[in-house]
């Protein structure tokens, strides 16, 4: 019975470590994509009030001068996907400090980040 609790503890340890290890990981690629990333179209007045806040928490805001929606949001192999809580879920690229993301109709828009929250 104790061997069974030695090797019960040692692999509670084990999982315990993996998931801090994962955790922390993860939470480090949030922190480097967390910020406010303004619209970039100056053939816009409203482009300088719409933005999306990334959140550390993986949490996100879309603002515009009309509204404010919130979304989950998560990073893999330079795509950012936001997904909403109808169940959708948009896709755009991450290059340098600007996100490119496609919204239904295949218009891309491109957001600038403007620092960190």
């Amino acid at each position: 019975m104790f061997k069974r609790l030695r090797h019960l503890s040692t692999f509670l340890v084990i999982f315990i470590t993996l998931s801090l290890v994962l955790t922390l990981s993860c939470n480090r690629e949030r922190q480097q994509y967390t910020g406010i990333y303004l619209l970039q179209e100056a053939d816009k007045p409203e482009s300088s009030e719409t933005y999306i806040q990334l959140k550390e928490n993986g949490i996100g805001l879309w603002n515009t001068p009309d509204d404010e929606v919130s979304f989950r949001w998560d990073v893999k192999d330079n795509e950012i996907r936001l997904h909403t809580k109808l169940g959708g879920v948009l896709i755009g690229k991450i290059q340098e400090d600007t996100l490119e993301i496609i919204f239904p109709g295949s218009k891309i828009r491109r957001f600038k980040k403007q620092g960190n929250i």
